[in-house]
C-alpha cells in the first residue's frame, strides 16, 4: 500500500496540467466550463496556441465573439508535466492546421504527434476536434472514437473505428460527439486523471508482481525440499498460478452460446474452472438458444451459427457442465475471478440474488476480476456497496449493456421460458413476462452515475462486439460479443500474471 500511495504521489506531482489548444471561432460555452472545471478538480488549466512570435494573441468566440487573450504556445511547452491536452469545438483545429509549407506537417500536428506518443497524456478529441488529426490520421487509425456527425466521411477515411455513443473512451483517448457534450467529456477526462487508467494499470502490475514474487519464494521453498524433483513440475504442466474462473450460469434459461464461449476460452487457456448456479442443476439454455434457425425478432438476424449450436448440445449432453455447485457451496477465496453469463432467466434468479451479491462483493473488496455478460451487468446494477452510500458497485465505471434498442419490449413479446434439455426435476419456470423484465440500458446509466459511462452500441456485431475492461470489471454487450468476452477474460486474467 505504501508503495501504491507514493505511485499516486508522483503522478499527481509530476502530472497536474491539462491543456486545451485555442484558436478563433471557439465555442464559448465549452471554454468558459473548462476555465473553471479543471480548476475545481485540482489541475492546472493551460490554453495553448501557435504564437506566431508575439507574446499574446488574442482570439474571438463563435457565438457571441468573446475574447480571449492567450500568452502559452505549446511549441515550448514540458509535456511531461501534462495529464491531458484536448482538441476542442468550433473551428480551433481548421484554424491551427494551417502550415506554411505545404511539404511539412502544421506545428499543431506536430506538437500531438508528441502527445500521442506519450501514453501517459490523455488525448482528447471533441466535435469538429478531429480535423486536427487528418494530416496525421496514422495516429488514430483503427481507435475507436466519435465524431460531429458533419465529420463522418473524414473519420471513414482517416480509419477511424467509428463508435455511436456520445462520448467515447479508447484508453489513452477520449471523444465527444459536439461541443454540447462538454461537461461529460470534461469529466470523464477527470475521472481518467484522477483514478487514471494509468494508475490502475500500474498498481495491478505491483499485485501481479508481488503474486509472482510470493510464487517465486513458494515454488523455490518447494524445489528444494523435493531435490526438484520431477514430479514438481508436471502438477498443472509446470504452471504454479493458474487461474481459477468461478463461472455462474442460470437455472432459469441462459443463452447456450453466453455459457459456452465463456466456459471454452476459459478451458482452452489451461484455467481450472468451477460452475455455480442457484439451485446447483445443470444450467439449461432457452430453445431458441440452440436453434441455428432463429431469428432475433427484434434485430431481425439469425443469433446462432450453426457451429455454436452443436458444441452447446454437445457440452449439454456431455458431463462438463452436469454437477455445477450451488452458491452456498462455494467461496471467492478460492477464485481469481467470477464470470457470469448470460440469458433472460439471469434476470429472474440472478439479479437480486444475495448469496450471488455476496460472492461479487468479496471479489469486489480482494481486488479481484469480476465479468458479466449481456444481462447479467444486472447484477452489478443491484449490487451495492454499503461503504460508498450503497451506490452500485460499476459507479464511476465503464460498462457495457444490452441496448434497449434490442430488448424484447412492445405487442407479442410476451417470453415464456422454454428450455433444451428439461426435465421433471429440472425444467426452470413457468413464469411467462412482458418481454424482458427491465432495460438493463437504463438501468446501467443510473448506476454507473455522472462520471461514468453505459456503453450500448447498436451496430455491435460478431465482426465489431463490444467488450469493455475497466478494472475489475469486464463487461460484453450481447450474444455476438461472447466469443470476445470469454478472449478478453483470459486476457485479463493471464496479464495479471495467472
Amino acid at each position: 500500500m505504501r508503495l501504491k500511495s507514493l505511485v499516486a504521489r508522483k503522478w499527481i506531482d509530476l502530472r497536474n496540467k491539462v491543456g486545451v489548444l485555442i484558436e478563433s471561432d471557439f465555442y464559448e460555452p465549452e471554454i468558459e466550463y473548462y476555465k473553471k472545471c479543471f480548476n475545481r478538480a485540482g489541475l492546472e488549466v493551460h490554453f495553448l496556441t501557435r504564437l506566431w512570435g508575439n507574446d499574446k494573441l488574442t482570439f474571438k468566440g463563435h457565438e457571441e465573439r468573446e475574447e480571449f487573450v492567450c500568452n502559452e504556445s505549446f511549441e515550448n511547452v514540458n509535456l511531461s508535466e501534462y495529464a491531458a491536452v484536448i482538441i476542442p469545438a468550433g473551428m480551433v483545429a481548421d484554424r491551427l492546421r494551417y502550415t506554411e509549407d505545404i511539404n511539412k506537417l502544421p506545428p499543431a500536428c506536430e506538437f500531438l504527434k508528441k502527445c500521442f506518443a506519450d501514453k501517459n497524456i490523455i488525448k482528447g478529441i471533441i466535435c469538429h476536434g478531429a480535423w486536427l488529426m487528418a494530416p496525421i490520421a496514422e495516429l488514430v487509425r483503427g481507435r475507436k472514437m466519435v465524431v460531429h456527425n458533419n465529420l463522418l466521411g473524414d473519420a471513414k477515411l482517416m480509419g477511424i473505428n467509428y463508435v455511436n455513443e456520445d462520448i467515447v473512451v479508447d484508453g489513452d483517448l477520449v471523444s465527444g460527439r459536439t461541443g454540447g457534450e462538454h461537461v461529460a467529456f470534461a469529466q470523464r477526462i477527470i475521472a481518467l486523471i484522477h483514478c487514471n487508467d494509468v494508475f490502475s494499470s500500474l498498481t495491478s502490475r505491483i499485485d501481479t508482481l508481488e503474486r509472482r514474487i510470493v510464487a517465486l519464494e513458494k515454488n523455490q521453498n518447494a524445489c528444494t525440499a523435493l531435490g526438484r524433483s520431477h514430479n514438481n513440475n508436471t502438477t498443472n504442466g509446470g504452471n504454479n498460478s493458474m487461474a481459477k474462473v468461478l463461472i455462474i450460469a442460470t437455472n432459469y434459461g441462459s443463452w447456450a452460446e453466453e455459457l459456452q464461449a465463456p466456459w471454452d476460452a476459459c478451458k482452452k487457456a489451461g484455467f481450472e474452472v468451477t460452475l455455480a448456479t442457484p439451485q446447483g442443476k445443470k444450467p439449461l439454455p432457452f430453445k431458441i438458444s440452440v436453434d441455428p434457425d432463429f431469428v432475433d425478432p427484434v434485430q431481425k438476424v439469425k443469433t446462432n451459427p450453426d457451429w455454436v449450436c452443436k458444441r452447446c448440445k454437445e457440452l449439454l449432453d456431455g458431463d462438463e457442465w452436469a454437477h455445477p455447485k450451488k452458491f452456498t457451496e462455494v467461496d471467492m477465496k478460492d477464485f481469481d475471478a467470477i464470470a457470469m453469463t448470460g440469458g433472460p432467466g439471469a434476470n429472474l434468479d440472478m439479479a437480486n440474488c444475495w448469496e450471488l451479491h455476496k460472492l461479487i462483493m468479496d471479489a469486489y473488496k480482494s481486488d479481484k476480476i469480476i465479468a458479466a455478460l449481456c444481462y447479467t451487468v444486472s447484477t452489478l446494477v443491484f449490487c451495492r456497496d454499503p461503504e460508498n452510500d450503497y451506490k452500485s458497485i460499476i459507479y464511476g465505471k465503464r460498462v457495457t449493456a444490452h441496448p434497449r434498442a434490442w430488448d424484447f419490449y412492445g405487442p407479442g413479446m410476451a417470453m415464456v421460458y422454454e428450455l433444451y434439455g428439461a426435465t421433471e426435476d429440472n425444467h426452470g419456470t413457468d413464469v411467462i413476462t412482458p418481454g424482458f423484465p427491465w432495460p438493463v440500458e437504463d438501468l446501467v446509466r443510473d448506476a454507473v452515475g455522472p462520471n461514468g459511462a453505459c456503453i450500448a452500441r447498436i451496430n455491435a456485431s460478431r465482426e465489431d462486439p463490444q467488450v469493455y475492461y475497466d478494472h475489475p470489471f469486464i463487461t460484453g454487450t450481447s450474444v455476438e460479443s461472447s466469443i470476445a468476452y470469454g478472449d478478453l477474460l483470459v486476457k485479463v486474467l493471464k496479464e495479471r500474471g495467472l
